[in-house]
């Protein structure tokens, strides 16, 4: 859309409260805005209307740019219910748009998923696990939302929960969360053979018998009494099943979250076990 900014308020203010709009300001003495003034273009054709391009020649608009701090071109803003949400200054390649589109323009999904946030930081946690379910049937490759539902879950359907988490990838921002489901999944569900381990083991038996009394405590929903015995199997002795009593405390500390009790509880004295 060219030059439609004779009437902002309408064609970007106004047009963002029920589309994305992205305005690329630019220049025609500007060679780097030739390089990716067109890249939006193409993209912008392949939205199919999710989002559209609106174009402010900054020479023309000098005010306009002003009053949107625009101090170097091409610069692009994302604007959404009438404010900018996202925005970036340079010739980017078309990947990194893309994906900088893909990263910031609203869908139902990602609205979903704000929602179910909110409702968990407030407690619902009955309204947010159906939000998180609506935002997995709509995108189920939206990791974000099958760790937080995982966490939300683990305690009653742990089974559920490790399935939600084992195909998050490691470049994930909550892969460690992911991880911790699967750390104590495994816990839960590999008692006997961790057990055939510990009689096999020619480390401290003691140690090894802390750790299972940690494992059985986790089954019965006991944390405390599962950090209390996991962080005393690590005093003893750290290395048993591959720092098991280590790696265990780390997923239920993660699990628990930082606000917790038992993690202002034991932190300290875990931390000092250690070393």
């Amino acid at each position: 859309m060219e030059n439609v900014t004779l009437d902002f308020q309408k064609d970007v203010i106004e047009a963002s409260k029920t589309t994305a709009i992205v305005v690329d300001f630019w220049a025609e003495w500007c060679g780097p805005c030739k390089m990716l003034t067109p890249v939006l273009e193409n993209l912008a054709g392949e939205a199919s209307g999710t989002w559209k391009l609106v174009k402010v020649n900054t020479d023309e608009y000098q005010e306009l740019s002003a009053e949107h701090g625009i101090s170097g071109i091409p610069a692009v803003k994302m604007f959404s219910d009438g404010k900018v949400i996202a925005d970036f200054v340079g010739a980017l390649p078309e990947a990194q748009v893309r994906s900088w589109l893909e990263e910031n323009i609203p869908t139902e999904s990602k609205n979903l998923l704000e929602e179910a946030k909110q409702a968990l930081f407030d407690g619902d946690k009955s309204k947010a696990q159906n939000l998180f379910e609506q935002v997995i049937n709509a995108d189920p490759n939206n990791f974000e939302a099958r760790i937080l539902l995982a966490e939300l879950i683990f305690e009653p359907d742990p089974e559920r929960a490790l399935k939600l988490v084992k195909e998050v990838p490691e470049e994930s921002l909550l892969y460690k969360n992911a991880e911790a489901i699967q750390t104590l999944s495994r816990l839960l569900n590999s008692f006997e053979s961790i057990s055939k381990r510990a009689q096999e083991s020619d480390a401290s038996p003691e140690a090894w018998g802390l750790y299972l009394k940690g494992i059985q405590a986790l089954q019965g929903h006991d944390y405390d009494a599962a950090l209390k015995n996991w962080i005393a199997a690590v005093t003893i002795d750290k290395t048993i099943d591959d720092e098991g009593p280590r790696k265990a405390c780390i997923a239920l500390f993660s699990w628990l979250g930082q606000e917790h009790e038992l993690m202002q509880k034991y932190h300290r004295s875990f931390t000092s076990a250690l070393f």
